[in-house]
């Protein structure tokens, strides 16, 4: 069955789908997908007026959202998030761990600030979201988490090791999380997205040029979904050939663009 992004092709109506980090680009296109499949969605994220614009573009669209300011590194607010989602629209079925940023820079210049940051957000946010919604997961005996890794996690790209160290420590956390929990009726998968820009941009090396945030959506809701009922631990890669080339960091204009320059960003 091929994925569209119109998400005729996968039902999840009646489902509940938390999704960090879905105020822009890849996090909001997974909100978008899975709103269109007909999940109700629970929009995080740690901007509130971009979450707020971001969910009043889903209402438009038809979907049924509300949007919950939290910094998924905090477990007090994540919490609190997941209790509002809880009383307004209901039980999380699926968890979409999206939030995350990187700092460009080589590893030497790194800080402890900037390594704690960076950790705290992509891998932490993670386990304590996943640990936030498990237990009512395998109280009800269902549900489905899709994790954002990266093709960072096994290929060199572009100098931010404190990334690629954090998202080959979430495929880890996927790989191990989803055998435990497998037999509560609870599936744990991952998504590594390749180059997804913001905006366009020329990229050499990879055979079928950048992605968009609707290919990494149809990858979650494939995932999210009961077609994908036998699959569990993986991550898979969405990268368009990014992970299949180790020089690939090396054959793309992004990194040169990103050398010596010290850059914090968001997914």
């Amino acid at each position: 069955m091929t994925a569209t992004a119109s998400g005729s092709d996968i039902d999840l109506t009646g489902q509940v789908a938390m999704v960090t980090g879905a105020a822009q680009n890849i996090g909001f296109g997974v909100a978008q997908r899975l709103a269109r499949s007909g999940a109700t969605i629970v929009a995080m994220d740690i901007d509130g007026p971009s979450l707020d614009a971001a969910v009043a573009r889903l209402t438009d669209d038809g979907a049924k959202a509300i949007g919950v300011v939290a910094d998924v590194s905090s477990r007090e607010q994540v919490q609190a998030a997941l209790r509002t989602a809880v009383e307004q629209v209901g039980e999380v079925d699926i968890l979409v761990n999206n939030a995350g940023i990187w700092i460009t820079k080589a590893l030497l210049q790194h800080t402890d600030e900037d390594w704690d940051r960076v950790i705290s957000i992509n891998l932490t946010g993670t386990f304590i979201c996943c640990t936030a919604v498990l237990p009512g997961m395998i109280r009800r005996g269902s549900g489905a988490i899709v994790n954002i890794s990266s093709i960072a996690a096994f290929t060199y790209t572009i100098p931010h090791a404190s990334y690629a160290a954090s998202k080959a420590g979430v495929s880890a956390l996927t790989r191990d999380l989803a055998f435990e929990v497998a037999p509560h009726g609870v599936r744990v998968n991952a998504v590594a997205p390749g180059n997804i820009p913001k905006e366009p941009r020329p990229t050499v090396g990879l055979p079928i040029g950048s992605g968009t945030p609707v290919d990494i959506a149809n990858a979650v809701a494939f995932l999210a979904s009961d077609s994908a009922r036998y699959i569990i631990g993986v991550t898979l890669p969405v990268a368009g050939g990014g992970d299949l080339a180790v020089t690939y960091g090396q054959m793309t204009p992004l990194r040169e663009a990103h050398l010596g320059m010290n850059q914090v960003a968001g997914l």
